[in-house]
């Protein structure tokens, strides 16, 4: 600005000098002419004109020389004032710019460092140094490593090594920074290395504030290593299965519940290798039924290790749509090993109940159990002698012998059944279950109640339905419900003197499916306030009972898809009933 001041000033003194100049050749230029005129030699009054016009041609000359200056005089002021302006509004557009970006550097919600090579501050914005509780002033001159944690120094230096073997180069990292205060604040830094005017290499570098996407993260990992922890606790994992892709998304207990190694995802065939080949087809059927239909799913089965080692699994997932369209389940996968383990010694116990209940009715059941097979067995001794009387006539009556022979082996082999519906109850069995009608189940418990009804001058009356779909069930556990049933009826009976005692036993095939057998007295009737007690284990209303028989009877029932429950009836007594789904050929045991 001072420069093109003085270039205007100096523009402005030259006309002045330039008229002088031009007059002062016009003059001398005359002076000469009129000196040449008056003395020198005397001129023909041609020459004189010639002369005169010569002085008056050069007069004229000079005035457009002068015109001619003045213009171009002009021309270039004007052009030295324009181009004095442009260099005014260029300085002021400088300065607003770099006011601006003063601006920026110390109000930017960004921290900018620059360093030296020795690791000195040179330079910090207002907003860095109010960030990390400083005035810049402070920080200046001072080495950077003095907002770094001392464990994190090491750090600091290398990477600032890093930036200046490679000017020029962006390098970033995250680290702590450490406030005046002692806290620490995260930053993510972008740092490169140049050269000054000077030839100094400087560092500059640029710190954006993730303290907040920090705490988060460390948040998330803190509540990520929570849930592994409570998965590995509970051994439930966690699954997604990605049906487009047939991906299996696992956390890690998962991978550790099928014995893998962790991985990012693993296919549907691998998870089939994993799974008992005896439950691979079942398994196989539900996903594809839970993928075409895109519904929820819940199934257990087991899974055979590399080892030979068996698990127990328990699966369940919903079905969400994703925002391509695409089905994915997200669901759940728990090792219940041990559970099943409880679950069969559980099983083992109750059957070892259902044993010694089954025995202690059969002994209350003794004298009848004896009438049934004495009958028999005294007509089979009857039989005989009427024989061998037709054989000792003569001639032997051999077909009346024959005839009686006949009854003899109907007579034994009524007995052998008798004792065989014994032997059963008695005898601890597998639990095997069958298709089975519930009628015939029914009917053959009645003959062991007969000789126990009539001594006790009790009927029993059955109402049973016609053709009864069948039922998939142990035969001897229900017929030991069925018994059991009875003969608490029976005991019900036993005070009532003014009307008659009759048990009475009914099936019913129901609307849902199933099979309702309901066995009814008219005895005293539930107790008040009893009623829901009345299954639970060590419970018993009578004076010497134990509180087993209807706690096992409700387990039997319940093992086989059933609900076994009590109500008391309009009139005098109370029925105790139990439902069983109907077999349908694709249930399995």
């Amino acid at each position: 600005m001072v420069r093109a001041a003085m270039r205007h000033q100096t523009l402005k003194s030259w006309p002045t000098a330039e008229q002088s100049l031009l007059g002062g050749m016009a003059l001398a230029s005359l002076a000469a002419a009129c000196i040449w005129l008056v003395l020198g030699p005397a001129p023909d009054v041609a020459d004189h004109l010639i002369a005169i016009g010569l002085l008056v041609a050069l007069f004229l000359a000079a005035l457009i020389v002068m015109h001619l200056v003045g213009n171009s005089r002009r021309q270039m002021e004007a052009a030295l004032e324009s181009r004095i302006k442009a260099e005014q509004r260029a300085t002021e557009a400088l300065r607003e710019s770099e006011a601006q970006w003063k601006e920026v550097f110390e109000h930017n919600p960004v921290m900018y460092f620059m360093v030296d090579a020795d690791g000195t501050v040179l330079s910090v914005n207002t907003f860095g140094a109010a960030q990390l509780g400083y005035p810049a002033s402070e920080l200046r001159g001072a080495s950077v490593l003095k907002v770094f944690f001392a464990e994190d120094r090491d750090l600091v230096r290398k990477s600032v090594d890093l930036c200046l073997k490679n000017i020029g180069q962006t390098h970033s990292w995250e680290i702590r920074k450490v406030r005046k205060d002692g806290s620490a604040l995260w930053v993510r830094e972008n740092a490169k290395a140049v050269r000054r005017v000077d030839g100094r290499l400087v560092v500059l570098i640029a710190c954006e504030d993730i303290t907040e996407r920090k705490e988060a993260e460390n948040a998330l990992r803190q509540s990520e290593s929570y849930l592994a922890e409570a998965q590995r606790l509970s051994h439930t994992g966690s699954s997604g299965w990605r049906v487009a892709t047939g991906e299996f998304i696992w956390s890690e207990e998962t991978f550790r519940i099928f014995g893998y190694e962790k991985a990012p995802s693993v296919t549907l065939d691998k998870v089939l290798q994993r799974i008992h080949p005896d439950d691979r087809a079942r398994v196989r059927q539900t996903l594809d039924r839970a993928s075409r239909d895109r519904k929820d799913y819940d199934h257990g089965y087991r899974l055979l290790l590399p080892d030979g080692a068996v698990k127990h699994v328990h699966a369940t997932a919903h079905a969400v749509t994703d925002a391509s369209g695409n089905i994915e389940f997200v669901g759940a996968v728990t090792d219940v090993t041990v559970r099943k383990r409880a679950e069969e010694k559980l099983h083992e116990a109750q059957a070892e109940l259902a044993h010694v209940a089954r025995v202690s009715a059969l002994g209350e059941l003794a004298a009848s159990i004896a009438h049934e097979v004495n009958q028999p067995l005294a007509a089979v001794v009857a039989n005989a002698t009427a024989c061998q009387r037709w054989l000792d006539r003569d001639p032997p009556d051999l077909q009346e012998a024959r005839s009686t022979v006949q009854s003899i082996i109907k007579d034994g082999s009524r007995a052998g059944d008798v004792i065989q519906h014994v032997r059963a109850l008695v005898n601890k069995t597998v639990n095997q279950k069958v298709p089975l009608d519930i009628n015939e189940v029914v009917n053959e418990v009645i003959p062991l109640l007969h000789h126990e009804l009539v001594s006790h001058r009790m009927s029993l009356r059955t109402e049973l339905a016609p053709a009864p779909g069948l039922v998939l069930g142990d035969r001897i556990q229900l017929q030991q419900v069925i018994l059991n049933l009875v003969i608490n009826g029976m005991e019900a009976m036993q005070p009532v003197t003014d009307r008659l005692r009759e048990v009475v036993i009914r099936t019913h095939e129901e609307e849902a499916r199933q099979i309702l057998v309901a066995v009814s007295d008219c005895g005293t009737g539930l107790a008040a306030g009893k009623a829901d007690r009345l299954f639970d284990a060590f419970f018993t209303t009578k004076s010497g009972g134990m509180g087993m028989g209807l706690s096992i009877c409700r387990s039997i029932v319940e093992s086989h898809g059933g609900r076994l429950s009590a109500t008391g009836n309009v009139g005098p007594g109370a029925t105790f009933q139990f439902i069983l789904p109907l077999y349908q050929e694709d249930t399995t045991p």
